[in-house]
């Protein structure tokens, strides 16, 4: 049995990191088995402090592979990076069987507003540059499996329970 692997995606401060832990401890709740893999955490362990296009598509692949290494084991694994190449996003699709890509679409001025790791700050004082989205440009899916859109009307809650929704109108087909 092959597991499956949610690629969650979006720019910095989307809200990535808050639904897949959301989403794995709802999985594991339910008695699966889950691998939970965030970008930040992911960029220690390979010691990576690489920020070009061509540096994070690199860094990138690394993540696909492992992800697709663990998911051939029966495993699920729930990623949260940004990701948002084509060459990621196509590889992936070819490679990963039961690949579920899921895009965190947040305005630039919400993402301005949250800016807990200070990159948009960052990034409009000079301090820094290759900021996902703002100089470094970045591939949005054409065709997430699921695409969830930030509103201000909405709760970290009532957006959660739409992803579980087509989480499972995924996994019913």
């Amino acid at each position: 049995m092959i597991g499956k692997c949610y690629w969650i995606t979006g720019l910095s401060a989307t809200g990535k990191t808050t639904y897949s832990k959301l989403l794995a401890n709802h999985f594991r709740s339910n008695g699966r088995k889950v691998v939970l893999l965030d970008g930040d955490e992911l960029r220690q362990v390979f010691a990576s402090e690489t920020y070009s296009r061509e540096e994070r598509i690199a860094l990138g692949m690394r993540y696909s592979r492992l992800c697709q290494l663990i998911s051939s084991q029966g495993i699920d694994v729930i990623i949260a990076v940004i990701g948002l190449f084509k060459e990621i996003q196509t590889w992936n699709r070819e490679n990963i069987p039961h690949y579920i890509e899921i895009f965190i679409d947040t305005s630039i001025d919400e993402l301005v507003k949250r800016d807990p790791k200070k990159l948009y700050r960052k990034y409009n004082n000079g301090e820094i540059r290759n900021v996902a989205g703002l100089d470094l440009k970045v591939d949005y899916p054409q065709k997430p499996d699921i695409y969830i859109e930030w509103s201000s009307q909405r709760s970290i809650e009532s957006m959660f329970e739409e992803l579980l929704i087509k989480c499972n109108n995924i996994e019913k087909n």
